[in-house]
């Protein structure tokens, strides 16, 4: 496996997260739709070791997000790094921690992320400004790059 291969799936992996968020402005329980900016956006490639991928390699990722109307929303930035590499890229295990820093604060989230899995889910572990005290959890859907944030009332 090639580095590039490495690269395209950490920006499949970031575009997953990116996709689609929902998540209303700053209140629990509500959603919002976001949008990647720019679908094609690829991470920053670490390769921290053997070259090629190998556990312990990292994408850095950073894009704006927008709403459903086009406008800007705010930023989405991750770091994931390479936890179990089986079989190919696309079907390893990538830690991913990330922010979606919004107009009117920030979310937190981490978790697993496995690119080729048609749906998985990631943590909402806090956030700042009007989403100080959030919590819930983000499902994450490849086939349609759909990220869906469920904040907890």
């Amino acid at each position: 496996m090639s580095n590039r291969t490495l690269a395209a799936a950490l920006a499949v992996a970031a575009l997953a997260l990116a996709g689609t968020a929902s998540a209303s402005p700053g209140h629990h329980g509500h959603t919002i739709k976001l949008t990647e900016a720019h679908p094609d956006a690829q991470p920053t490639f670490v390769d921290t070791g053997t070259p090629g991928p190998t556990v312990g390699d990292v994408g850095v990722f950073r894009d704006d997000v927008l709403r459903a109307d086009g406008s800007t929303a705010g930023t989405l930035r991750q770091v994931c790094t390479l936890v179990d590499f089986v079989g190919g890229p696309p079907t390893s295990t990538f830690e991913c921690v990330g922010s979606l820093a919004l107009q009117e604060g920030t979310l937190t989230i981490a978790g697993p992320f496995v690119p080729a899995a048609p749906e998985q889910s990631a943590a909402i572990t806090g956030g700042t400004g009007a989403y100080a005290t959030a919590r819930g959890e983000v499902a994450i859907r490849a086939v349609d790059d759909a990220l869906v944030v469920r904040l907890e009332r």
